[in-house]
């Protein structure tokens, strides 16, 4: 009976170490060469990853949005252009900054608006909108997305 149990939970890590990080990507977009083969081993959730890349694990998220906020200060030329959001990568730069990257890879024009920590925001959703949440040094603290 013990044997049994432990064989059984020794297939399914086998399973997931070797089959669920496969099965939990959906991207048909391939990943740029200079960023090497994505992580091996992942957690077992599953979320929307950026720049069109389909869904995956948190650890594949964090992976992507790692590669191309280095991308993106190196300005890399092959870099991922994210054109539709939300821009996970521009987390942690100056405001400034992100709002000119925001609207120089923007597919269509954006009303950028800046909203302090804390500061009240309406519910209303608007397609064209993309708040950016600083902090006191105006530095980007919530990832920015259109609405």
């Amino acid at each position: 009976m013990i044997a049994a149990a432990r064989s059984t939970r020794l297939i399914s890590l086998l399973l997931f170490v070797f089959f669920v990080p496969n099965v939990v990507s959906t991207a048909n977009k391939a990943y740029p060469k200079h960023w090497g083969e994505p992580p091996m081993i992942q957690t077992m959730d599953l979320r929307s990853l950026p720049a069109g890349y389909g869904e995956g694990s948190s650890t594949k998220y964090n992976w992507i949005v790692s590669h191309m906020k280095e991308d993106l200060a190196t300005k890399h030329p092959q870099r991922v252009v994210n054109s539709d959001g939300p821009w996970p990568e521009l987390v942690g730069m100056d405001g400034e900054v992100a709002r000119q990257q925001l609207l120089q890879d923007a597919a269509d024009s954006l009303e950028l608006v800046d909203i302090v920590a804390d500061m009240f925001v309406t519910t209303d959703w608007q397609v064209n909108r993309v708040r950016l949440f600083v902090d006191g040094e105006n530095k980007i603290i919530e990832v920015p997305s259109r609405g």
